[in-house]
């Protein structure tokens, strides 16, 4: 039976054809064969692997993990991944490809890549490097800085607490275009966001201060005020001193509120309602001026503390008595007998300083007289006798600039004649002979009433030097100068000639001062037993 080939036979590199005879295959022929067999071959070899293979071409499963099946059963259509960061779980499909995977690591939250895409600068900040020998230098350490919205309006809300800023001016309009040219990232807030944001300081900083109070080991020193505004309201701020377990000093306002009055009871109220709300009960002394409503605080405070158990012997020394507001009382009952010839200085001073265009003759007189002081007079406040000594000492500089003021007479003249007249020789005279005297009240007064660092051990040697200072001068030459520091003396013994009227807590600050110890406790006592017959010595030595 004969047989038809309709097909050609392929055999190696030629082909028979239905006559037998055998040719070579053209090489292009060949070549495209050659494609389709290897595309063929390649989808059998796809088709026969394993699809976990192929799903884990992608770089993705370097961030995920296949979750198997609990019943360790057939898998059903949609398969399972778990996250390697944040345990998130998705589900995937050969199908659908891995676009939901790679979707999740774009935003997870804690992918490495994802936790910080903020571009960060290099800062130089300074800090002071201390050397083993002692000596210190200023060096600057580099640090990364990179913007932070947040801690930008916290670092603004603290600016406006520290420079006591108005709210508002985060809304004003040259704030505003420095911000946009210092850093156009940064929004500003409005006055009531940045309002909040202070309160928001208020109460992290609150808090962290009764924590510092918790655990405080040492006692609490209160300082406290009350006066009234112009508006004729009373306010009272309380201010609390205290050494931390580093013996570092601490000056901290705890309260400042208004009150309905001034009385002993009100003011004691207020600071024991003030005193529940930080939680404070270790209180060691209470400083208050010398008003008599502050002694019935005080005796109000005391009988509370002590119902607290936080008293030192039953609060016998908790009263401590303001020794500037103390010098500020003496000097002003010294300042009587000059009282015509400041009045008449002041006056002067007040004219030069009352507008522009009597400055500027007045700096014309300066001219005249040479005087090329880079300072000008300066106006005091009557209740503050500090201020009134620093008014003197300027204007006595300018002695000759008035007396050249008087010479030319117009309003200088007419306006002072109308109150107390115009300061003369001997106004000048007295007064340049009493100012080296207020001076050393000035400086102890600085001393005694600084608020950065510890001043309860120089309290004693300042007041005694002082009182030695007045009976020095109760046998000056002058009988003016005589007559002031003799009452001078009257009202410095009314608080401090007596023991009773000293608390004792401070000769313990006095006996821990490596510069005085034992020898000018004993001084005091002795010289006290010569000025006082009735004291009792053995109270020192509680």
């Amino acid at each position: 039976m004969e047989s038809v080939v309709n097909d050609n036979v392929m055999n190696d590199d030629n082909i028979i054809n239905s006559d037998g005879d055998s040719y070579e295959e053209d090489s292009e022929v060949k070549s495209r064969k050659n494609i389709v067999d290897g595309d063929t071959m390649t989808k059998k070899k796809r088709k026969s692997s394993n699809s976990s293979i192929r799903k884990k071409m992608s770089y993705v499963w370097d961030h995920f993990k296949e979750i198997s099946d609990s019943n360790n059963e057939a898998k059903s259509e949609k398969d399972i991944v778990e996250c390697n960061y944040c345990g998130k779980c998705i589900a995937y499909k050969s199908s659908y490809g891995t676009s939901g995977m790679k979707n999740h690591i774009a935003r997870c939250k804690r992918f490495p890549a994802n936790l910080n895409r903020k571009q960060k600068l290099v800062d130089f900040e300074s800090k002071t490097i201390t050397s083993p020998g002692g000596t210190s230098k200023i060096v600057q350490v580099p640090t990364c800085w990179q913007f932070d919205q947040d801690n930008c309006r916290k670092a603004l809300a603290r600016m406006l607490i520290v420079d006591e800023l108005l709210f508002v001016f985060v809304e004003h309009e040259g704030f505003r275009y420095f911000c946009k040219q210092l850093c156009p990232k940064f929004v500003p807030p409005s006055r009531k966001t940045v309002t909040r944001d202070c309160y928001s300081i208020f109460i992290e900083e609150r808090s962290k201060l009764k924590d510092i109070f918790s655990k405080l080991s040492s006692r609490v020193c209160l300082t406290t005020d009350t006066w009234t505004s112009g508006q004729n309201l009373g306010y009272m701020c309380l201010t609390a001193h205290f050494i931390d377990d580093q013996w570092r000093f601490h000056k901290k306002i705890i309260n400042f509120c208004p009150i309905p009055g001034h009385s002993g009871e009100i003011i004691g109220k207020s600071i024991e309602k003030c005193l529940n709300e930080w939680n404070l009960r270790k209180i060691l002394t209470v400083t208050v001026d010398n008003a008599s409503s502050n002694d019935v605080a005080i005796q109000y405070l005391r009988r509370r503390i002590t119902h607290w158990g936080g008293s030192v012997l039953d609060g016998q020394f908790l009263h401590m008595r303001c020794a500037a507001h103390i010098l500020n009382l003496v000097v002003k009952d010294g300042l009587k007998e000059l009282d015509l010839s400041i009045a008449r200085i002041r006056g002067a001073v007040r004219f030069v300083r009352s507008s522009p265009n009597r400055l500027q003759t007045f700096k014309a007189c300066m001219e005249e007289e040479n005087i090329t002081s880079k300072s000008y007079v300066c106006l005091d406040i009557e209740t503050r006798w500090n201020s009134t000594f620093l008014m003197l000492e300027t204007a006595l500089k300018f002695k000759k600039a008035f007396d050249n003021l008087y010479t030319k007479g117009g309003a200088y003249c007419k306006e002072l004649r109308r109150h107390f007249g115009v300061p003369d020789d001997d106004d000048w005279r007295r007064v340049e002979a009493f100012l080296p005297f207020l001076q050393i009240f000035y400086e102890t007064t600085l001393k005694v009433s600084g608020s950065l660092h510890v001043t309860s051990n120089s309290y004693v040697p300042q007041i005694f030097g002082v009182r030695d200072l007045i009976s020095s001068y109760c046998d000056h030459e002058s009988e003016s100068i005589r007559k002031m520091a003799h009452q001078m003396k009257v009202k410095h013994d009314k608080y401090w000639g007596h023991v009773d009227n000293l608390n004792i807590l401070l000769f313990v600050a006095l006996l821990l001062d490596p510069r005085h110890k034992w020898g000018f406790v004993k001084w005091i006592v002795w010289v006290s037993i010569l000025r006082l017959k009735e004291l009792n010595v053995n109270r020192f030595y509680y």
